[in-house]
């Protein structure tokens, strides 16, 4: 029978990698680059007194950067604003849910050979199994949906969109709408402490897009 301490994957051009525990379960990628930059804080290596994750990224990434006495800096979506906004504020280390992960000292993009390596360095200066240092904090229930429509109506023109996001607001559900810059679709995502509201809010707006945008 084997047995591995750590799997690590890299995509075809080997700038984004996923981690596997010891269990076989995959560690979500806010939860690896909380891990890091906190580690890379830890040893005196992390400039700028943050991180730099994308609007995409978990709340619960920033209450533990905050935790930490460090700030999460968000960009849009993509590693170019990631990057743009890590030179922007003096920060060397960001990266993307998906597992893009930039480590400025080393590489100027996301670079997976460079980040196992980092991620191999942590365990092995904390002696802790990668289930337990790799998860250093709890993701806050997040959804993502996306919706095809036949219109990429601009957001600000639809009727009783904004008594929507006042009421997602009074409910502590963060959001983010915006279309595919590709794909005639829409993307929803919605996270709250409260998986069962947060679901349930979820229905009610893809409902309330379907009829704005494909009626």
């Amino acid at each position: 029978m084997f047995r591995a301490d750590l799997g690590i994957a890299l995509d075809g051009d080997a700038d984004r990698l996923v981690v596997v525990d010891e269990r076989g379960v995959v560690v979500d990628g806010d939860q690896l680059l909380g891990a890091l930059g906190s580690y890379l804080n830890d040893q005196g290596l992390l400039k700028g007194k943050g991180i730099v994750s994308t609007v995409m990224s978990n709340q619960g990434l920033e209450d533990y950067m905050l935790s930490k006495n460090l700030k999460l800096f968000r960009s849009d979506v993509g590693d170019k604003h990631v990057l743009d906004v890590m030179k922007k504020e003096g920060i060397n280390f960001g990266g993307e849910q998906s597992g893009h992960v930039i480590m400025h000292d080393f590489a100027k993009t996301g670079d997976g050979l460079v980040s196992a390596l980092q991620t191999l360095a942590l365990l092995i200066n904390t002696k802790k199994k990668a289930s337990e240092v790799l998860r250093p904090f709890s993701l806050y229930p997040q959804k993502l949906v996306n919706i095809n429509i036949k219109v990429k109506k601009p957001l600000k023109n639809i009727d009783g969109l904004q008594e929507k996001i006042k009421a997602l607001d009074a409910k502590k559900i963060r959001h983010l709408i915006r279309y595919s810059g590709t794909e005639n679709k829409l993307r929803i995502l919605l996270e709250g402490q409260d998986a069962k509201e947060m679901n349930h809010e979820m229905q009610d707006i893809v409902s309330f897009f379907e009829k704005a945008l494909n009626a």
